[in-house]
Formats: structure tokens, sequence, C-alpha cells
């Protein structure tokens, strides 16, 4: 049953929030940070407790090469290199998708796309389906999600289990970064979703929560003059929006400190899709499986710091992420599950993956009313991925990631039985069934849903 208080409180949230100093930097952190020392085995301590909340942040189309925090030149996370720092960041770490829903879809349930089947722009996922806001609430977390991509909205299956499920006011952001809705862009910012997120911790702190926020201002590359660091190009035009909206998570952050909940949350940052800026022809996403589409974050903050960071080096999955959030906080997740909780691995201070083959599918027709399903898949067993597309299935490209991670030198015709190997798998995962009866149902969007998706700078046809 909705808390109807809650409801309300949202909804009517006001500009109440107060700015936090702009330009954050790792140094600003040290202070407020009152975590406790930690290390790598105090995470075996977590699933005993009862008072810890998750914040769980989706930042939509942010690539792990573009952050400093994983390495890049500029300085384009300064917030984030902090609690890289004292935290966990996975070092190579794929989406399922290069598109929002069918990646979002494989984040929130565990299955790889195939078993999903959401797939297309009217797929749904499944009321069969174990969400965690369903698991958590049955858990007794207060559960929220506040979200500004139309493809993660309700009538989609992702509100499943959600007390709250809304996009934020637009009127919380300041009126001089407003602009008009149009092609590629939506009504407002996240400093909208940033000031509702920092009012729900300020009035909830004595609650257990679950806190979902799905930020898009990367996606459309929003930013301040302030942040305008690197240049005016559409790369550099990217890169002034990650510093923009790590800023923005830092505001989250230290309001979260400031609150005294930092020592009681677990706070999760991870993206569902990358973008491309014309390194194999084409720029954007959702349009082919490259790394620069499939490369994204993870990293784990936990309620505790380390003196030194942890940087896991084996490979890593959207798919792997609830999985280890579950076994973090003490919770059974869903038996049908194809990702692998990693805290054990962390425990165990792995340092090789423990899975044969990685997914991720993007099909060709997900914008499309009648065309049919023209899966392009990438799959990954040990140094080598193939890319399988449909609609050339005489073209299958082979590349090795690890001499090559961004999948510029086609191997494939030195590699003859490792493209066969591979391509049979594909078929394979291809084959697979839903779990749930009946699979992805589908819905008829009206011309209200057709034109927020249309404002992504999508192409939908109905």
């Amino acid at each position: 049953m909705i808390r109807e208080g809650l409801r309300t409180f949202l909804l009517s949230i006001g500009v109440t929030a107060t700015l936090l100093t702009l330009g954050c930097t790792s140094e600003e952190f040290e202070n407020p940070d009152q975590r406790p020392i930690g290390t790598l085995e105090d995470l075996s301590t977590l699933p005993d407790r009862n008072d810890l909340n998750i914040l769980f942040i989706v930042v939509d189309t942010l690539r792990s090469d573009r952050m400093s925090a994983y390495g890049y030149e500029r300085e384009t996370t300064p917030s984030l290199d902090y609690f890289a720092k004292t935290g966990i960041r996975f070092g190579e770490h794929w989406a399922q998708s290069s598109w929002t829903k069918t990646s979002m879809a494989s984040l929130w349930t565990s299955l790889i796309p195939a078993r999903t089947e959401v797939l297309s722009h009217r797929d749904v996922i499944s009321p069969e389906a174990e969400m965690p806001a369903e698991i958590l609430a049955a858990n007794g977390f207060t559960t929220v999600g506040i979200w500004r991509n139309g493809w993660v909205a309700p009538n989609f299956g992702f509100g499943q289990g959600f007390e709250v499920y809304l996009t934020p006011r637009g009127q919380q952001a300041p009126s001089t970064m407003r602009r008009a809705p149009g092609a590629g862009r939506i009504d407002g910012t996240d400093v909208d979703l940033v000031f509702s997120a920092i009012e729900f911790m300020r009035a909830n702190g004595d609650r257990r929560w679950f806190l979902y926020l799905h930020m898009m201002d990367v996606h459309q590359y929003i930013t301040t003059p302030d942040h305008a660091l690197f240049g005016s190009s559409y790369s550099d035009a990217y890169d002034n929006s990650v510093r923009w909206t790590d800023e923005q998570i830092g505001m989250m952050m230290k309001e979260l400190h400031s609150l005294g909940l930092a020592e009681t949350t677990l706070v999760v940052l991870v993206s569902d899709h990358g973008e491309a800026f014309g390194e194999h022809g084409s720029e954007g996403h959702a349009r082919n499986l490259h790394s620069e589409v499939v490369r994204t974050p993870f990293l784990l903050i936990p309620p505790f710091r380390m003196n030194t960071g942890i940087v896991v080096p084996f490979p890593t999955e959207n798919i792997d992420v609830w999985p280890t959030i579950y076994d973090l906080v003490g919770v059974t997740g869903p038996k049908e599950r194809d990702g692998t909780s990693l805290l054990p691995l962390l425990l165990e201070r792995r340092t090789t993956p423990d899975r044969e083959l990685m997914i991720s599918h993007l099909d060709r027709s997900w914008g499309k009313k009648d065309m049919d399903a023209a899966p392009m898949v990438g799959i990954r067993a040990g140094n080598y991925r193939l890319i399988h597309d449909s609609q050339s299935p005489d073209q299958d490209r082979l590349f090795d990631v690890a001499e090559d991670p961004g999948e510029l030198t086609d191997v494939a015709s030195s590699f003859h039985g490792i493209v066969v190997a591979l391509r049979a798998r594909v078929d394979e995962y291809l084959d697979q069934a839903s779990p749930w009866e009946g699979g992805a149902p589908e819905i008829e969007l009206d011309e209200m849903h057709l034109r927020q998706l249309r404002a992504l700078g999508y192409s939908v046809e109905d």
C-alpha cells in the first residue's frame, strides 16, 4: 500500500534544498567524511546489520573511460574520485545493452536480455519478475524511485515494488538552467532530481530506505558555463556534462554525510550504457555493441572508508549488481537469475573472473513497429569478444579485448576456430526462453508517451 504521506511530501517539494559548495574535490570530502575506517573483509559484517540503507544511482549514458575515477586524463569526476579511492571500483564492467530499456531490464532482474525478452519499444517487464524494490519492500525498506528517462517509466513495468515512483517536479532547478523541451532534450535538469533526493533523505533518517535515482543530464549533454572546462566539440560537451553531473552527485554525498547517514548507507553507482563518438562510424548509442557503448562504471561505496580503495581487475556485468547488493544487505534475491554475487569473490580477494561467457544484446528493430527481430549480440569468452549482427551474418567481428580494449582491430580472419565456437554460443543464447510465462507483455504507446520518448532523441514508430 502506498504511503500517501510520503507521496504527498515528494510531490509538494519546493526549492528548499540549499545548493552546497560547487566544485567539489576529493580533498573537500575528507573533513565531512565521518565513516569509520574499514577493510574489504568488513563487507562480511554488513548482511547482519538491520540499519543499512541503499542509495542506488544510475547515471544514464555514462561510459567509464570518460571518468577520471577510471583513469581518464581529464578531471571529469573529482567527487567520485574520492569515493573510488575509499571504496570499491569495478575496473572492467559491462552493460547488457546499448539501449536503456533492454539494459535496465537486465540490470533490475539480473537476467540476460534473451530471457527478459524486453527488446523492443513495446515490451514490458513481466509482472512475474521479482524486482529489487519488491524484494526490499518485503524486507522492511521504504522504496522510492525518482527517474527522468521515459524508457524506465512505470507503464513499462519498472515501477514494480516502489511505494513512490515518479519524475521530479521541474520547478526545482534554477530558472537560469531551464531549457524548453525539444528534440534530444527533456524538460528540467538533474538538479530537480537531486533536490528531491536531498529532501527525501532529510525527512526519512529514521526509516530504512532504498532510494533509486536515474540521472539524465549526461544523456542530454547539459552543463553550465562554469563547467564548460574542456572545449566545445561534441566529445568535449559530453565531458563537460560528466563534470557537471559529478558535482550534483557530490552535493548529494555531502548531504548524506552531513545528515549522519553515510555510516548507514550503501551507495551504488552504475550506468545503463555508454556513448559513441565515431570510434566505429557512429555517434550516440543504441546502434551497435562496441565497447564504447557497453563499458560502464560500477562503484560500491560502503558505509565505511578504506585507506586504499579496491579495484576489481576481472570483468563484471550489470546482471551481477543486484545479486551483490542482496548479499551485502542480507536479503534473499530471486532464484531465477543469470548474474552472480561478487561478494564472495571480493572477500576471497579473487583476481580472476568466475564466469564463462559475457553477453550484450541490441535488437536493431527496437524502435520499429513492423520490422522483424534483428538481434545484434556481443559475446565474450576469455579475452575474445565476438560481435554478431543478424543483418550481416557473414561479417562477424572478433576482438582481443585484453590487448585491444577499444575494439579497433578485427582479428576474425586469424582466429577462425574461435569465431565458429562463439558463433555457436550466440545461437544457443538466442534460443533461451524467458522464465516467466508468456515472456514480456507488449503495450500500445499513446501519443503522449511517444512524444516523451522522442524528446529523448529516439526515433520511435507506432
